[in-house]
């Protein structure tokens, strides 16, 4: 008999707990897995037939949540990692750092939301905003020539999609108009790394600034990049622009990034995409990336993508992409 009322009275304590934990914090499973077939070349690259992962959205799961401290301030947290789906393996490459995608802490209220620890790079976020493939690594040109440049890093910008021992700041939006300043601190290793963005949306306009200065090189240079983006809504389709300046001081180069892009809805489930990028380095060669894409939604959270991508530079063998993927979010 004392047995049983013990293993009750304990059951109903933690029944309480977990129920009082419950009110007070607000926790969260989520994530992406995209997966798909085709053949793989970028510029100077030979052909490669593969199933990929990550393609259209980069694969991830994560875990986020929130505490209301009351006032209408509450604590937040999340924790991010990128996964490859084709061979089960964690991070994006080997070597890339399991929480790669996120792993912060901070305060949100009216002041807006402040976070330390691995947060988003900025110039990133505006990049992926303002383009009609989104924040596609296998099919997006603007993605592609901004991060993963064929010629190497001297016409990419330099850093992670994520700056890691970060503070970001985000405000709130006024009128439609809301701005973020970002710092990673250096802890010894060279100099700190600071950016800032601001957006505007407005109905069926939308705009972006961003800029940031990384420092890259054994003697402490600074790469600066600069950035614009626009996007117009006419109902049947949906026209981007971006311009992006990047001043390396380390290999004294400067490269300009154009692009355009448009999405057009397909009837109520599908979406047809085409996007065109140039990126010049002064005084050198040329990248030239153009894709066309479909997307259909069978559900809310699962869609399947169809992609052709050409991309050139100068000099270099041209190359072919072509994939059909499955896309899943949870």
């Amino acid at each position: 008999m004392n047995r049983t009322l013990t293993s009750a009275l304990a059951l109903f304590s933690l029944s309480v707990l977990a129920g009082a934990v419950h009110a007070q914090s607000n926790i969260k499973i989520y994530g992406t897995i995209d997966t798909a077939i085709g053949q793989y070349q970028l510029a100077g690259a030979n052909k490669i037939k593969a199933v990929g992962t990550g393609d259209m959205v980069t694969s991830f799961i994560g875990f986020s949540g929130s505490e209301d401290l009351g006032g209408g301030l509450k604590a937040t947290f999340a924790l991010e990692s990128f996964l490859r789906s084709d061979s089960g393996e964690a991070g994006r490459f080997n070597g890339d750092n399991f929480w790669a995608r996120a792993a912060n802490v901070g305060l949100t209220g009216s002041f807006g939301s402040l976070k330390v620890g691995r947060t988003t790079n900025l110039t990133f976020l505006s990049a992926l905003l303002f383009n009609s493939f989104g924040d596609s690594f296998g099919f997006s040109p603007t993605i592609i020539q901004r991060f993963i440049d064929a010629r190497g890093a001297a016409a990419s910008i330099q850093g992670d999609t994520g700056w890691s021992n970060s503070v970001t700041y985000s405000s709130p939006s006024f009128g439609g108009f809301s701005a973020a300043a970002q710092v990673a601190a250096a802890e010894g290793n060279g100099k700190q790394n600071t950016g800032a963005h601001a957006l505007y949306f407005g109905g069926p306009f939308s705009a972006t600034v961003s800029w940031q200065s990384v420092g890259v090189g054994l003697g402490g240079q600074k790469e600066t990049t600069t950035g614009v983006g626009a996007a117009y809504d006419f109902g049947p389709v949906k026209l981007y622009g971006q311009y992006t300046d990047i001043d390396d001081k380390a290999s004294v180069s400067k490269v300009k990034i154009s692009n355009l892009s448009l999405s057009a809805p397909v009837g109520p489930m599908g979406k047809f995409m085409a996007a065109w990028g140039q990126s010049k380095i002064s005084g050198g060669s040329t990248h030239t990336t153009t894709s066309i894409g479909y997307d259909h939604m069978l559900s809310k959270r699962t869609d399947i993508y169809a992609v052709y991508m050409n991309d050139k530079v100068t000099s270099l063998k041209t190359g072919n992409t072509m994939a059909v993927g499955l896309k899943h979010n949870f």
